[in-house]
């Protein structure tokens, strides 16, 4: 990393997650998510009350990092000011993207890892629909699952954020729009049932759909037992295309959109 992305990286830090951004948005996911998943033994699906949970913090906090950054960037000329130092749009595209997506990550992953803890803490065995009664060992390994979940969602929401955000060049309408899509497709999604692929296309079944997978996949491999978690791999491939893909096209898109906007 060269000094002045680094200098970049930091100018963002400072400018976008100043007081109180910081604090609301860490104060809200522990409100949001603590007191629902982690002091209940009685939860034994970990994955599932997670996400139903997150959807929200992360979509509002999406929209108002990613927006501030580059909606109100190009609105209220801060680009314009940055420009005109010797730097280029690509790494101050790359340096506006990558530090708030980081930290973005930081924070919620902090969450997880606390939220996980506290669980697995007070009830180590997972319980699982197939095995029924079988404590399984799975502990470490869904919690890894699920930072890769996490980073698959907040990749791609931070993606179509920064896209909106640029196309439209107003950092409240570009707001509106991304709220649209995300519970537009939250509600439409819900409403197909399950034993289609569009119902992983949801940011609360998709990520926990990965995890359920991959830990069934895990645990066949040890060669102990065989479990189901009911996610075949067509639905396992359709979250996570979803995902990955959508989140590096809208990312491409984005990189597109800073080198050819015009900012005057």
């Amino acid at each position: 990393m060269t000094g002045k992305l680094r200098e970049l990286i930091a100018w963002e830090l400072q400018e976008n997650w100043a007081f109180p951004v910081l604090e609301l948005i860490v104060a809200i996911t522990i409100i949001q998510v603590l007191p629902i998943v982690s002091f209940s033994r009685a939860i034994k699906d970990v994955s599932r009350p997670f996400w139903g949970s997150m959807v929200f913090v992360i979509a509002i906090s999406v929209a108002v990092v990613f927006g501030r950054s580059f909606g109100e960037g190009v609105e209220r000329r801060k680009l314009v000011v940055l420009l005109s130092y010797p730097v280029s749009r690509v790494r101050v595209f790359a340096a506006k993207f990558l530090a708030n997506l980081l930290t973005t990550l930081l924070v919620f992953g902090f969450v997880l890892f606390v939220e996980g803890a506290l669980l697995f803490m007070f009830d180590p065995g997972i319980q699982t629909p197939a095995t029924m009664g079988v404590q399984l060992s799975l502990a470490p390994t869904i919690l890894v699952l699920m930072f890769l979940s996490l980073f698959l969602v907040v990749f791609f929401t931070g993606s179509l954020m920064t896209f909106l955000a640029l196309a439209v060049k107003k950092f409240g309408l570009s707001i509106l729009f991304f709220l649209i899509y995300v519970f537009g497709m939250e509600y439409w999604t819900g409403t197909v049932g399950r034993n289609v692929p569009q119902w992983y296309l949801s940011l609360d079944s998709g990520p926990n759909s990965i995890v359920c997978y991959l830990a069934a996949w895990y645990y066949n491999t040890l060669g102990v037992g065989h479990a189901d978690f009911g996610v075949t791999l067509g639905f396992f491939l359709t979250a996570f295309c979803y995902l990955l893909v959508g989140g590096l096209v809208f990312l491409l898109a984005s990189l597109v959109l800073m080198w050819r906007i015009d900012l005057d």
